[in-house]
């Protein structure tokens, strides 16, 4: 491969990104930028809040059992509570009605796109605000904010009375609990985070970046689903010449973290990445072979995107893709959601998702989640440990599952129950079954937590 400098490797990334500095995405540096979250209106209905108790899963009765008697012996009677506007925030919010039933404590929701939310968080901990008890925080952004926030392993110490018995945190999966509850990351596959000095949140979400088609297109043109970024480009060059869409594609290319989400599923593809690690020390690598060959290979899909694309977030292109103006995207596996929700889309039941395609070390998808935390400068720690809890339960996130967002679960546990695999044995949880698919393959990436 062709040598290339430091310099002219960030040009190219540049271009790709229409002039905008990549930002790391962390800190007051998003406090004037909009990346966009899921479109206006309110969110999809999912299982009615007034679903009697017989029919909730049995952990779920049983958590909410518990809950209701350990809240009897807590005066604190309302929190917080600031998450992005994702799906699975959505879908917690959706089933708040259970939280408050059982406990007697009112929870106020402030669901906002990740940069409104970044914002709010960072003023909160910079003025030590008790403005949220509970928030939510993206693993890159874990070193930032990870002071700011009270380890479940010391709540769990503090409120012994208040602390679920069957909490059993092995449950939860080691990929996210490595890269989301721990700080720093346990990249090591060791022992992982286990005290209060290591362990900051619990994981919250499982998101999986996938690539979305126009399957009645690619029927249309008598296309096979593609398996290899050559395969791929081949089909975007096809798909220019048929002027069956406005663009072929459109890609999340604002320069903040979106951008190097979506360039994380090229660089994992090639066998690269931006940083070396040796322990806590990072290393730039921008300038190896591996790296390079995966920018050129994002690169070469410019030409066949949506030409707004270098300010796109992942709402941005869900818009593209579901106003069929582009026929192809990689995207958030939940937003199929959305996208088969013909309110919101122009093309529900035209779309299929599939597999990122291979490079040359194989298929990677991009991860990224989110962790969630009790605020350090919370007036209601009880109420909040309790919530908290609540919201990462297993019965909990079986209810998620089961519900119409299809939540994926971060308790690996949730996907070993019988009458779970049962469920997903049927029609309608593609997006689960896809993500289950990537992750038992181990083709995820993660954005490393920053500094």
């Amino acid at each position: 491969m062709r040598n290339i400098s430091r310099r002219d490797f960030v040009k190219q990334l540049l271009t790709l990104a229409g002039g905008g500095l990549v930002a790391a995405g962390v800190g007051e540096y998003f406090l004037g930028n909009s990346p966009g979250g899921p479109p206006p209106g309110g969110p999809p209905t999912t299982t009615s809040i007034t679903t009697p108790s017989e029919n909730l899963p049995l952990d779920y009765r049983d958590f909410l059992s518990w809950l209701q008697t350990a809240a009897s012996h807590n005066q604190q009677r309302s929190l917080n509570v600031s998450m992005e506007a994702e799906f699975t925030p959505i879908a917690i919010q959706r089933r708040s009605i259970d939280f408050l039933k059982y406990s007697q404590i009112t929870d106020q929701y402030s669901l906002k796109p990740y940069a409104l939310q970044l914002s709010d968080v960072s003023l909160m901990v910079k003025t030590q605000s008790p403005t949220y008890d509970v928030f939510s925080i993206d693993n890159q952004n874990l070193g930032v904010f990870k002071d700011a926030v009270i380890s479940p392993i010391t709540l769990a110490q503090e409120y012994p009375d208040l602390t679920y018995p069957k909490l059993d945190l092995e449950q939860f999966s080691r990929f996210v609990w490595d890269n989301v509850a721990t700080y720093p990351p346990d990249l090591s596959l060791g022992a992982g985070g286990s005290t209060a000095s290591n362990v900051s949140l619990f994981p919250l979400d499982m998101p999986l970046m996938v690539l979305f088609l126009r399957k009645d297109i690619y029927s249309q043109l008598g296309m096979a689903i593609p398996k290899t970024w050559d395969e791929y480009f081949e089909d975007v060059v096809t798909l220019s010449q048929s002027g069956k869409t406005p663009f072929v594609t459109a890609n999340m290319a604002s320069p903040d973290i979106s951008i190097v989400y979506e360039f994380a599923n090229h660089l994992a593809s090639f066998g690269a990445k931006l940083w070396a690690v040796d322990g806590n020390n990072l290393t730039p690598t921008i300038n190896s072979d591996a790296v390079l060959a995966a920018l050129e290979n994002f690169v070469r899909f410019k030409p066949y995107s949506d030409p707004a694309s270098p300010t796109y977030t992942w709402g941005d292109v869900f818009t593209s893709l579901s106003r069929g103006y582009a026929a192809t995207g990689i995207l958030w596996h939940d937003y199929v959601n959305w996208m088969n929700d013909s309110i919101r889309s122009n093309v529900a039941g035209k779309m299929t998702m599939v597999a990122n395609p291979a490079g040359p070390k194989g298929s990677f998808s991009t991860f990224g989640g989110a962790g969630i935390g009790v605020s350090r400068y919370t007036r209601n720690p009880q109420a909040a440990w309790l919530w908290l809890q609540w919201a990462t339960a297993k019965g909990t996130q079986e209810a998620l599952l089961l519900d119409q967002l299809h939540v994926y679960p971060t308790r690996q546990s949730v996907l070993e129950l019988p009458e779970t695999l049962s469920q997903l044995s049927g029609s309608g949880y593609e997006s689960p079954n896809l993500a289950r698919s990537i992750w038992n393959s181990g083709g995820v990436t993660a954005v490393m937590g920053f500094p």
